[in-house]
């Protein structure tokens, strides 16, 4: 009860924080962006004491069901997003990370907390605590990636039609955006890459037994993920397809595999994780 009370509530004031943001690039306004910085910090700290009670618990790092999932995943883009706008004064990024962040909220408090004790096999290894943790760190830079993107397309838009300039000076520079675009495609990739192999040595270790494992629908979706992005890592360096291209592709990529990796979870027979 306690644990859906404090996530229902971090869904408000994350809702406000995105509502903020958007006062803050429509009425060009410093006020309202500092107050979208403050609520999502403070949505942060309710996510962070959610997670810490469900560790306590469950006597093991929540990192069991898609409820804690979601939660993981929020709470890493609301902290990198902030940290990188504070460090270098990117206040867009915050804005743009909060509405991803809010739904991944929405779909920990649909999924609901699991029971305290559930029977979760794949949590009882270090290799599986490894391939949880890249694999999520992964997704977290793929969103990130997907923020930026959609930053680079709006602004090359907005330079093409001679709009005006960028509220607050809030937007990167087109090269900055498409930079980090890339920054997160490929160390997603990265990540995805090591999260892959420590399933793969788990799977051997454990799932032997169970023939056919390799074919479980959640590591074919994974599988395909991590062929998706890096096919557009290294389309990135053909010059004709660098730009607009390069990010159109990135930002289609995260919404496509979101949603096949969601639907995919419920498909598998030990995944409960993602």
């Amino acid at each position: 009860m306690v644990s859906t009370v404090l996530v229902h509530a971090a869904i408000v004031i994350l809702a406000l924080a995105s509502g903020f943001g958007f006062l803050a690039v429509r009425r060009d306004s410093t006020a309202p962006l500092q107050w979208a910085r403050f609520l999502a910090g403070l949505a942060g700290l309710l996510i962070l004491a959610v997670l810490v009670r469900r560790g306590i618990q469950i006597e093991k790092a929540p990192l069991v069901s898609r409820f804690d999932t979601h939660l993981l995943a929020a709470l890493l883009l609301v902290a990198v997003a902030l940290g990188i706008d504070l460090l270098r004064s990117m206040p867009i990024l915050t804005i743009g990370a909060l509405p991803p962040a809010l739904v991944s909220l929405i779909l920990a408090a649909a999924t609901g907390e699991p029971p305290r004790d559930p029977s979760v096999p794949f949590a009882s290894t270090p290799v599986a605590g490894v391939h949880a943790v890249l694999t999520l760190l992964a997704f977290v830079a793929f969103a990130v990636a997907f923020v930026t993107a959609l930053l680079f397309l709006i602004e090359q838009r907005q330079l093409k039609s001679h709009g005006a300039p960028p509220a607050l000076g809030m937007m990167p520079s087109l090269e900055a955006s498409y930079r980090m675009t890339l920054q997160g495609v490929i160390g997603g990739v990265v990540l995805l890459t090591g999260g892959i192999l420590a399933g793969y040595l788990y799977g051997r270790q454990v799932l032997v037994p169970h023939s056919g494992w390799q074919m479980d629908a959640k590591i074919l979706i994974t599988s395909a993920i991590w062929v998706a992005y890096l096919i557009v890592a290294v389309l990135s360096f053909v010059p004709s397809l660098k730009g607009r291209r390069t990010a159109l592709a990135s930002a289609l990529c995260f919404v496509v595999s979101m949603a096949a990796s969601w639907v995919a979870s419920f498909w598998s027979g030990f995944h409960r994780h993602m």
